[in-house]
């Protein structure tokens, strides 16, 4: 059974937001912004779509202040009682070694983790450029140069498999390196983050700094289903954004009405993504939150029900567009193949926009796959 949990939560407000997702925080407008680029997906911008690397673990890197490198993981560099900013190979396998205090310090697989981590710790020392202050924030691909099967550099991060042509462009690139990495943001030494722009300082070909990759061409949609939602928002707009208006949740103590409903929407990837908000008000009782707040919350949408029942006929209509649409992305083929398992398929796309950029990833496929892996 999965609850809704502070760590849940506070996701939802820092990552990417799925397509599906952003009527909870964005009302009718939201909807209708991810509404239009879906169906520019048959035009020239499908150009602001790229891939969406499954890599782990996130890794931070750089050099602080004084000019000393650190290499770490997301959680030892956001550590508080602890040191978790590793300046050497020894104290990275420590750290991480120590973790959980030190339970799984006889581990086979976390010794093994941590080796893997204190072998690449010199490579990307020397990458970053001695004179550069801040850090990198991204997911590693492979620490160590990928095999070749009939033809393809082939690697597993963690859900998804990629193939990637070794004649091609980016296979060449990953032939000369040891280790690769996709990096999503730059970071200051209080952990605030801003866009990547620095990517073409890294010394040497040992680290492989992917780039972005882009999606080949325009696809076809499904507008029946795209034009049916657009008029079921603007037939309820008024309506949803009262039922979601800030100040009106904020007067019936429901300003995390939006995070529930994720936490909501991401459980149902487990039991199947039928019936979207049918079945809202069982799954409600398995929520981790207060008995007077699980009241709240179905005394406030039974006084929206019909706007409430259009939100979830809105997400399931965006959700099936956007899944038509990735299909076609991965079947354009180009010099990324991917899979998870036997299936065709990986961890979806990322659609720049300059309103917020939009997560297009398959949930029945590839999200179902991550939340059943055990870590």
């Amino acid at each position: 059974m999965r609850y809704v949990e502070f760590k849940v939560l506070k996701e939802a407000e820092a990552r990417i937001q799925h397509a599906e997702d952003i009527i909870f925080w964005e009302g009718s407008a939201g909807a209708m912004r991810v509404l239009q680029s879906l169906r520019n997906m048959a035009k020239d911008d499908h150009k602001n779509v790229t891939l969406k690397w499954d890599g782990s673990p996130a890794l931070i890197f750089g050099r602080d202040e004084n000019g000393q490198f650190i290499f770490t993981d997301k959680g030892g560099f956001t550590a508080v009682k602890t040191d978790g900013r590793a300046k050497s190979p020894d104290q990275l396998k420590d750290i991480l070694l120590s973790r959980s205090g030190g339970k799984l310090r006889d581990d086979p697989g976390r010794i093994a983790f941590a080796d893997k981590m204190g072998t690449i710790f010199s490579l990307y020392e020397k990458a970053v450029p001695k004179d550069y202050r801040g850090y990198f924030k991204g997911d590693l691909l492979y620490y160590t140069t990928p095999e070749v099967k009939d033809g393809h550099y082939t690697f597993t991060p963690q859900t998804v498999t990629y193939n990637i042509d070794t004649k091609g462009d980016l296979g060449k690139r990953i032939g000369q390196s040891i280790t690769g990495i996709v990096i999503h943001r730059e970071v200051d030494d209080k952990g605030n983050e801003g866009p990547f722009t620095n990517n073409n300082i890294f010394r040497g070909k040992e680290v492989f700094v992917v780039p972005s990759v882009t999606t080949v061409a325009p696809v076809e949609v499904d507008t029946t289903v795209l034009d049916n939602a657009t008029a079921v928002v603007k037939q309820n707009a008024q309506g949803l954004d009262a039922m979601l208006d800030k100040p009106s949740l904020s007067a019936k103590q429901l300003t995390d009405l939006p995070k529930i409903f994720y936490a909501y929407i991401n459980s149902k990837v487990d039991t199947g993504l039928d019936n979207l908000g049918g079945d809202f008000s069982k799954w409600l009782q398995t929520a981790k939150i207060s008995e007077k707040k699980k009241a709240n919350v179905l005394a406030y949408i039974k006084e929206h029900m019909d706007h409430y029942k259009a939100m979830w006929n809105i997400v399931t209509a965006i959700m099936q567009a956007k899944d038509d649409i990735i299909a076609k992305f991965d079947g354009q083929g180009g010099d990324v193949k991917q899979s998870i398992g036997d299936q065709p398929g990986g961890e979806g796309y990322v659609l720049a926009d300059p309103q917020g950029d939009i997560k297009l990833v398959p949930r029945k496929t590839f999200s179902a796959a991550n939340r059943a892996v055990e870590r």
